[in-house]
């Protein structure tokens, strides 16, 4: 590429993630949310990450995407514009939609001296693709009128399963939060996800849309339900989808496969209510054998990991274990607390390590070494294969080592 063009592009290239801006908006007035839209909330990306800002009686929570190649490829970046503001907007609760291009500069309306006319990436097109249609305002005023009729109207669609309380940071009053359970047997709950399954795109890491055409989905929602004007309203916090497999011979196994807190109320512990819910759930239903999680993120997994270790520590689960625990018993714990195999094993070795005393009990730690560098072992056998003996052991050992690290870096969470 000739310097002076790839000068003249890099300086057109824009960062989707900081470039994207997502919003939800509450409202009792159309004229207060109108206001609220048509003021620059941020132009600059750290700016955005305020969360907060309250412009004429509409509250206005503002973040970005952690990802953004589903939309605008694998670069994550977008071509032609300055000062690109891609904005969407959703009614808090409802999630009626409003999307809209903003920008100070777009290359192919610029004079230029260059030998080639350069061309801006359309970054509208792609974005609608992944919205729902029926949800999309066709203009401001319309979303305008919707976020301050649903500010008061909207109630979250399901069965309400469950309720509980955080003291808000700001008032440190108590604010209730409600968990709701919905399945795709109802055509308006299949509405209410096409709107909300654009999120995991954002957020999670290889996320694809599901099929909501099958009933045996179960999608979890949970909402903040504040008291505006007298009247309860309501903000989407968070969602879990979980599919229903057949366990031999006529039971289930439930498996989480997308589990996303958004940003502005990550950090607050309603992924770990949400989870302790959904186990609780599994755990005391006749008609399902264990709860299991597709791909989890790091995140997801420390989460687990806390939130199961607590529960069986509560339950006196690792009490009188002996080292090595057997097949049996690991079985025999799996069965009755519903947590998959690869995960009991995990918490029995972390509830065994909490309980050593290393400088007191050395054969008991040279033989919780032993138990769980074999279970290392035999899940890494075709890695080990073409190993000699001593590179084996060596290889066993640091894993162990780094396995060993990361339980105490979990129990020191408990």
């Amino acid at each position: 590429m000739d310097a002076a063009l790839a000068a003249t592009a890099s300086q057109w290239a824009a960062e989707a993630n900081s470039a994207v801006f997502i919003q939800l908006v509450s409202g009792e007035t159309v004229e207060g949310v109108l206001r609220a839209l048509d003021t620059d909330l941020s132009q600059d990306a750290d700016e955005a990450d305020e969360d907060e800002e309250e412009e004429g009686g509409a509250d206005v929570i503002q973040f970005h995407p952690t990802f953004t190649y589903p939309i605008y490829g694998e670069h994550e970046r977008v071509f032609g514009y300055k000062g690109l503001r891609i904005s969407l907007s959703y009614a808090a609760g409802s999630l009626a939609t409003y999307f809209d291009v903003k920008y100070q500069k777009r290359i192919d309306q610029m004079e230029t001296s260059l030998p080639v006319q350069l061309r801006a990436d359309d970054v509208d097109t792609p974005m609608r693709k992944v919205l729902s249609s029926a949800a999309l305002c066709a203009t401001k005023a319309e979303f305008a009128k919707r976020v301050a009729r649903d500010t008061h109207e909207f109630r979250p669609l399901g069965r309400k399963v469950h309720e509980y309380t955080r003291e808000s940071e700001e008032s440190g009053e108590g604010v209730v939060y409600e968990i709701y359970e919905s399945d795709f047997v109802g055509g308006e709950f299949r509405e209410y996800h096409r709107r909300m399954q654009t999120l995991v795109l954002f957020y999670i890491e290889g996320a694809q849309f599901i099929d909501d055409s099958d009933d045996r989905w179960r999608v979890f929602t949970v909402f903040e339900r504040l008291v505006i004007g007298g009247m309860p309203s309501y903000t989407l916090v968070g969602f879990c989808t979980m599919y229903q497999f057949f366990s031999w011979p006529d039971r289930k196994r439930p498996r989480i496969s997308q589990f996303l807190v958004l940003p502005p109320f990550q950090g607050q512990g309603h992924g770990s209510e949400l989870y302790r819910y959904i186990y609780q759930a599994v755990l005391h239903n006749a008609e399902y054998a264990d709860l299991t999680v597709e791909d989890p993120s790091e995140a997801f997994d420390d989460m687990r990991d806390r939130n199961d270790m607590r529960y069986l520590i509560q339950q006196g689960a690792f009490a009188d274990l002996d080292i090595p625990v057997s097949p049996a018993v690991l079985r025999q714990m799996q069965e009755r607390f519903k947590i998959s195999k690869r995960q009991i094993t995990r918490c029995v070795e972390m509830g065994l390590l909490k309980s050593l005393d290393k400088t007191r009990q050395k054969e008991r730690y040279h033989q919780y070494r032993l138990f769980v560098k074999r279970r290392i072992f035999a899940q890494n056998t075709d890695l080990l294969a073409g190993l000699d003996d001593a590179e084996k052991k060596k290889k066993v050992a640091e894993s162990f080592a780094a396995v060993e690290d990361d339980y105490h870096r979990i129990l020191s969470l408990l």
